[in-house]
């Protein structure tokens, strides 16, 4: 069935008008008569992730100021979900530059405050949500050198070792303080109106994890978001215990993108991604 035929027998919607709002690796967003968002997974890995994304909103549901999705219908059969669209638009560098100071102030600390009543929340009880950061990057480490230690140069290699030397040894790392997380937190996740931020979306990477995994983002200079000084605000507003290691981990991230490259076009079968991470690689 095609996804107008899901949503009516399903979930007994009469659909009028559908349109492809976007689509990624593991979904397709589509807007359902001018009201609805409908989110369908393209794939089995990516319809369980679906199901622990509905899960983590239920269980924010009601504990968070700013608006998220409120989840009304699911089929885990077809991996579609369904919720009434959150209408604004989409922080953007340019958007921010235009604010008045006020505006700006006044959107660091809605951020903050969300973060802050998410990260404080109990640990919801939800299978395989949880994400072990030093777990993760062994795995990431022994896959490299399973998949890569054979087509790089011997310096490539030493650069590859002695990050993962330095990352697996360094304590701030290491030892994190748990939180549920949105675990994408960028500008394009952020939904304005007025130049005032009403909601958050996409918690399709939502997990247990390090918290700050949720500043990686905000403390990014990157074209796409707005930049370190952004992010730092925010890390004020959050009254962060110690804003260098928040900022460690950001700069770690960046320098850990090829990898991530190399590994997600290894497991995607995505060539070009997969080709892009192992040039930087090599160029190191």
């Amino acid at each position: 069935m095609d996804m107008k035929e899901i949503i009516e027998s399903e979930f007994s919607v009469m659909v009028h008008d559908i349109f492809v709002l976007g689509q990624g690796l593991d979904s397709i967003a589509y807007l359902v008569n001018h009201e609805y968002i409908f989110k369908q997974s393209k794939h089995h890995e990516s319809r369980l992730n679906l199901k622990k994304e509905i899960q983590v909103l239920n269980y924010l549901k009601g504990k968070v100021t700013l608006q998220i999705p409120d989840i009304e219908y699911y089929s885990e059969e077809y991996g579609v979900c369904g919720y009434r669209e959150i209408r604004g638009e989409k922080l953007t560098p340019t958007i921010y530059k235009n604010m008045s100071d006020d505006e700006k102030d006044k959107l660091v600390q809605d951020i903050a405050l969300f973060l802050r009543e998410m990260h404080s929340l109990p640990l919801p009880d939800i299978d395989e949500l949880e994400l072990n950061v030093m777990n993760d990057y062994k795995s990431d480490y022994k896959i490299l050198r399973e998949i890569i230690y054979d087509k790089i140069p011997d310096s490539s290699k030493k650069y590859i070792d002695d990050l993962y030397k330095r990352i697996l040894n360094d304590e701030r790392i290491s030892k994190y303080v748990k939180a549920i997380c949105h675990n994408d937190l960028s500008c394009n996740h952020i939904m304005l109106h007025n130049n005032k931020v009403i909601g958050i979306i996409d918690f399709g990477d939502a997990t247990i994890t390090d918290r700050d995994k949720d500043f990686i983002y905000l403390l990014e200079d990157s074209s796409e978001e707005i930049g370190r000084e952004f992010g730092l605000r925010v890390l004020e507003y959050y009254n962060h215990p110690n804003k260098d290691i928040a900022i460690l981990k950001a700069n770690l991230n960046d320098e850990y993108y090829p990898i991530e490259q190399i590994l997600g076009g290894q497991a995607k079968e995505l060539e070009n991604m997969y080709t892009a991470g192992l040039n930087k690689i090599i160029n190191i």
